[in-house]
């Protein structure tokens, strides 16, 4: 199959060197007649190393260039710079539609095609809360891929929309793939945390708590400090107290814990109150993948990222520009 190469000539025919001729001719052996390296050093009588530092040297000289296809709605190169700047395992980017709701779509049948590669029969799946976990589960086809089970990354119980909650996620996502799920009941941050200390003790909750800390593939929402946070329609915060933690050096947030811009924790008081996985559980689970889309989350999603709490990254087109145009401060090591 001949390779699809466009070649151009920086030098006049008339001075190329003898050694640019045979360049020249094991380029057109290599990329238009399709011949692999090995049959091209044996035909010239070459060794296939000495071809392939030719081929490297009419590269480097411009003998060659490859011009990949760029489509419209193709974002392979957003999505390599995502990974190469945080380290990602893996980073899958949709089209940013006028209705928001169609991005959110798109994303969470993305994170279900991602894990359709990752799960098995015997897969533990997380599950964090939230409107990009819950299109996850909507867009998921009964019978999409298999896991073993499907548990709640944290408490499932407060005021936001039955829908959002992890518990019924999870419900619904486990009806679809016929697979056992957990619930957890408790909510996703207690009034204090002794409260939190002795619901973590009764039975059910004990048990839900480990099996999500120990699960294999997690996914999880990420968020700003934005007004519409699924923490403040939960009741956990009123708009004004949610919205001031970004005095105290707060700009996202993932499974209900506080991180500043570099990815470190904030905010100790909070944290010891949330009936759910840890910052370094989420560390310690294989594949992580954070859903979000936005540009607004652009902050508390980057500030995720740095953190390495998660591996993987599902979002749109204007958030995965957002993050990058963000300084590129130093990725913490994990």
């Amino acid at each position: 199959m001949e390779r699809q190469v466009t070649t151009r000539y920086p030098v006049p025919p008339d001075v190329l060197t003898e050694e640019d001729h045979l360049i020249l001719k094991i380029l057109r052996l290599y990329y238009e007649r399709g011949m692999t390296q090995a049959q091209v050093a044996s035909r010239l009588g070459f060794s296939r190393p000495k071809v392939s530092k030719l081929m490297a040297e009419g590269m480097a000289r411009g003998l060659v260039k490859i011009e990949i296809a760029d489509p419209a709605g193709h974002f392979g190169s957003l999505e390599i710079s995502l990974e190469d700047r945080f380290g990602l395992k893996e980073a899958v980017i949709v089209a940013t539609a006028e209705d928001r709701s169609r991005t959110e779509a798109a994303a969470g049948a993305a994170a279900s095609a991602m894990l359709a590669r990752l799960c098995t029969a015997k897969t533990v799946l997380g599950l964090s809360w939230g409107v990009s976990v819950r299109a996850l589960a909507d867009a998921t086809a009964r019978g999409a891929f298999q896991v073993g089970k499907v548990v709640p990354l944290l408490g499932g119980m407060g005021k936001a929309k039955a829908g959002l909650h992890s518990n019924r996620i999870c419900a619904e996502l486990a009806r679809k793939l016929n697979a056992e799920y957990l619930s957890l009941a408790a909510p996703a941050m207690a009034a204090s945390p002794e409260s939190r200390a002795e619901l973590a003790r009764t039975p059910g909750i004990a048990e839900t708590l480990t099996e999500g800390a120990a699960c294999d593939v997690a996914v999880a929402g990420m968020g700003g400090i934005l007004p519409n946070s699924t923490l403040v329609e939960a009741g956990y915060f009123t708009k004004e107290e949610f919205l001031s933690l970004a005095d105290r050096g707060v700009v996202g947030d993932v499974c209900c814990h506080f991180l500043d811009e570099t990815g470190e924790p904030r905010c100790d008081d909070l944290t010891g109150r949330i009936l759910g996985v840890t910052p370094e559980g989420l560390k310690a689970i294989p594949n992580t993948i954070g859903v979000a889309t936005g540009a607004e989350k652009a902050p508390g999603v980057a500030a995720v990222l740095r953190g390495g709490l998660m591996k993987s990254l599902v979002c749109d087109e204007s958030l995965a520009r957002a993050i990058l145009h963000l300084p590129n401060l130093r990725r913490l090591e994990q």
